[in-house]
């Protein structure tokens, strides 16, 4: 039989219901309040580059206003470290008499600067641009008004004469890497640039994410920003000697890798040359050579037809500079044949920028920014082979107004400054504050190997008189400038790393050696790779003469695009003078000739004195000289703090000020604090 309620029972029943209704919404009330709290008193979190390159979006909106025109000088320009950047004209900062190899005329032309890639990568030992450095290279060229062109405007200007927008560019990224493409459309986006992305057709199915794919360049497409164009069908070489002249034969790309450090550059891509053998004579017929190169052509065709129903307008024949389209004039004439009927366009060289009438549509230039080349050593460049009065970094104007620049242009980013020559130059800057009597400096060098860097103390502003400390072609050298040729100390720094290390001999057996373990890992043909591993043991048991034996020591090549750091410390005690380096000391009290002048001067120049060997096959006039962190202490007041270069002191303390204040995480207030503010009680 059911309960009766009374009267009494039935209202406190509806009370204790009252209640907890109200303790639920007070207590969902309080988690609502809770979690946004926590959201908006966390501190917030800085976005790291990957995540801006996967948003497709930048932080900074200063570059380019709502229409996405630069904005005037005044306006920084986004550096590598988030701080302000001021760019100049060139005009500015060259000397008055300075020359380019080409002057600018008047009529329509272009220019073309390509990129093999961009990364994030920070290692000197990375061969791809990284892609803040790409940033700030594609800003100073639309800050110059330099605009993108289209295909079909190059098109229309060779095949129907029509113009061009002035300060034409077009712009192009080589070798169909996925990762290029998601890291540059923000900066295209940015600048409101279309750029071509060339791909190599036989790389159109990969499935291991790091090519671009059939449907990538349907996703592309629908952007309007790229454009495609093509690399080619494959990378793959042929006639490979290496730096002892025995025969490697033909690889592909993942073995030519595998030995790469083995060769110099007696080597050639696939669509260059009659297949050889080992005394360089053809092992194949002209009709052999003819069936080889049209099939890659015709299967060019039909992996773009397959995948995309058309084949792109531009072609990149590889390899460039020969004296026609290819090293061998049959193999020219037929490679002309294929791309003329295949492609309509053909970049067909590499080391200069400027396209003009005069140049053939099949014949035409790219500058390839390297993954060496700051900002400004692509600006110098391009002014080179323009004449064009384009835009160079000069970055912290504060850290710039204490130093004058003579034979380049100084760029000052943080702690780094990279001082640029002009052409086959060399380029000085110095300190306007005088040294103290008795200076002690030290400093990061991280410029190219081949080439010069360093400092010159007790100098004259022109640099005929001063004591030079310098890096050159990988040698440390003391010289008096008074008279350049006499080298008052040098060393050798392979041989300050601890080479030799083995013999040419022992060199060579190693190259025989990775060459039949390339075969073995990468090679299609079951009968080279079976060759290889009965060859492999033998050589891998074989004894050659070693160092210790008598055997010629093996010194590497130096390559123009092998980069280095090196920590530097000179200190100089009346007249006597001493260098670490590496924190190894290599000079003690060493007597030299000083002057009254106490001027610190920093060079960077160009070297001619070595074979400018390139293992791309690649020339460059231009060298970066890059100094980290330079600091000047005296030792006579060895109790003091070092002497800042950059500023004053009060402007070196703001700047800690700031620094600190950057990376502190702000007090945050408590849940109830925040709260009592909230309802406005406090």
């Amino acid at each position: 039989m059911a309960r009766l309620l009374t009267e009494s029972s039935l209202r406190r029943r509806n009370i204790w219901k009252v209640t907890r209704t109200v303790l639920q919404f007070i207590l969902i009330l309080m988690v609502v309040l809770w979690v946004v709290w926590s959201l908006s008193t966390a501190p917030k979190k800085v976005k790291t580059e990957e995540e801006i390159a996967e948003n497709r979006m930048l932080d900074d909106g200063s570059v380019v206003d709502a229409a996405g025109n630069l904005l005037e000088d005044a306006v920084g320009i986004i550096g590598i470290n988030n701080a302000p950047q001021v760019a100049v004209r060139a005009d500015s900062v060259l000397p008055p008499d300075a020359e380019p190899a080409v002057r600018a005329k008047d009529g329509a032309r272009f220019i073309c600067v390509s990129y093999n890639g961009v990364n994030t990568n920070e290692k000197l030992e990375s061969k791809i641009v990284n892609v803040n450095v790409a940033r700030q290279q594609l800003e100073l060229l639309a800050k110059a008004g330099y605009v993108t062109i289209t295909q079909e405007d190059v098109l229309n200007y060779y095949n129907e004469h029509q113009g061009l927008p002035e300060n034409s560019l077009l712009l192009v990224f080589e070798d169909g890497i996925y990762n290029t493409a998601k890291l540059v459309q923000p900066i295209l986006e940015q600048l409101n640039y279309k750029a071509t992305m060339c791909t190599y057709s036989g790389n159109l199915t990969d499935h291991e994410d790091m090519y671009i794919t059939a449907e990538d360049i349907n996703n592309l497409l629908e952007t309007s920003f790229w454009e495609i164009g093509s690399n080619g069908y494959r990378l793959s070489y042929i006639n490979v000697f290496d730096r002892y002249r025995n025969y490697f034969g033909h690889l592909n790309l993942k073995e030519l890798v595998a030995v790469r450090e083995h060769l110099r550059r007696d080597y050639n891509h696939y669509l260059m040359d009659f297949l050889r053998d080992k005394d360089r004579l053809r092992e194949e017929t002209e009709e052999e050579m003819i069936e080889r190169i049209s099939w890659d052509y015709r299967q060019m065709r039909e992996d773009y037809m397959s995948a995309t129903g058309f084949v792109p307008a531009l072609y990149i024949l590889m390899h460039s500079n020969t004296r026609a389209f290819g090293n061998d004039q049959l193999v020219s004439y037929q490679n002309e044949k294929e791309l003329t009927e295949l492609f309509q366009m053909n970049i067909n060289r590499q080391g200069t920028c400027l396209n003009t009438l005069d140049s053939l549509i099949w014949d035409l230039s790219r500058l390839e920014s390297r993954h060496y080349f700051s900002p400004n050593h692509l600006m110098m460049r391009i002014w080179d082979d323009t004449g064009d009065n384009v835009y160079f970094m000069l970055g912290d104007e504060e850290a710039a107004s204490h130093w004058d620049v003579s034979g380049g242009v100084a760029d000052f980013e943080g702690d780094r400054i990279i001082l640029t020559t002009m052409p086959y130059g060399t380029a000085l800057m110095q300190l306007k504050d005088q040294l103290p009597t008795d200076p002690d400096i030290t400093v990061t060098l991280q410029g190219n190997v081949v080439g010069k860097q360093g400092v010159i103390m007790h100098a004259t502003a022109d640099g005929t008189t001063g004591i030079a400390i310098t890096l050159e072609n990988n040698y440390l050298v003391v010289r008096s400038m008074a008279d350049q040729d006499m080298k008052l100390f040098e060393m050798n720094l392979f041989e300050f790393d601890g080479g030799p290390f083995i013999s040419k001999e022992e060199d060579e057996l190693q190259g025989l050696i990775a060459l039949q373990q390339a075969i073995i890992d990468f090679d299609d043909d079951p009968e080279r790779v079976r060759e290889a591993q009965a060859i492999l043991p033998d050589l891998e048991a074989m004894t050659v003469v070693s160092i210790e034996e008598g055997g010629e020591p093996y010194y590497p090549d130096l390559d123009i695009s092998q980069r280095d750091e090196r920590k530097l410390r000179v200190r100089l005690a009346g007249n006597g003078l001493s260098v670490w380096l590496d924190d190894q000391l290599i000079v003690e009290d060493m007597r030299v000739p000083v002057t009254p002048e106490r001027h610190l001067l920093l060079i960077g120049a160009v070297s001619e004195d070595i074979e400018r060997f390139s293992r791309e096959n690649l020339d460059d006039d231009v060298y970066d000289a890059v100094f980290i962190n330079l600091t000047i202490n005296d030792l006579s007041k060895r109790d003091q703090e070092p002497y800042a270069y950059t500023a004053p002191d009060a402007y070196a303390e703001a700047d800690e000020t700031v620094e600190e204040d950057a990376v502190a995480e702000p007090e945050r207030p408590s849940f109830w604090k925040w709260l009592i503010g909230l309802v406005g009680l406090g």
